[in-house]
């Protein structure tokens, strides 16, 4: 019998995506205006230039993950070059624990409480310009 090293990659990597699909609870992106204001200090995310922050339905900054979510992934999927610079940042309101991450972040969650989510811009404008869209998505495993 003939071995094919070439499909039995492609069915590992099929198996692996299903697996991973399977896991993913909830998905979402949002297109969020860049709003140039600097801030920071020590800790996370330190200084930055401006930052874009995800909302609920009701335009609130707390976000309530999925019933059956675990964990979250932040993620600035935006897709600027470089000197492009971004901090996800997540903090959990029941009790004010922060996650930070550069580009992304993965932390635990539960539905039992809500968690802002911001994206914090450590390079020098541009990019972005004020105003300009920032793309960030939040996947629930």
């Amino acid at each position: 019998m003939k071995k094919h090293p070439q499909i039995i990659t492609h069915i590992v990597a099929l198996i692996l995506l299903a697996s991973l699909a399977t896991n993913i609870v909830q998905a979402d992106d949002e297109t969020i205006p860049f709003t140039a204001k600097t801030g920071g200090g020590s800790g996370c995310p330190g200084a930055y230039t401006g930052f874009a922050k995800m909302t609920n339905s009701t335009g609130s900054l707390w976000i309530k993950p999925p019933t059956n979510a675990v964990s979250g992934t932040l993620t600035d999927i935006s897709g600027f070059p470089p000197p492009y610079v971004s901090v996800a940042n997540v903090t959990r309101k029941s009790d004010l624990v922060s996650w930070c991450g550069t580009n992304s972040v993965t932390f635990p969650a539960t539905n039992s409480t809500t968690y802002e989510l911001f994206v914090f811009v450590k390079n020098t404008p541009p990019p972005p310009t004020n105003g300009q869209p920032l793309t960030l998505q939040i996947v629930w495993h």
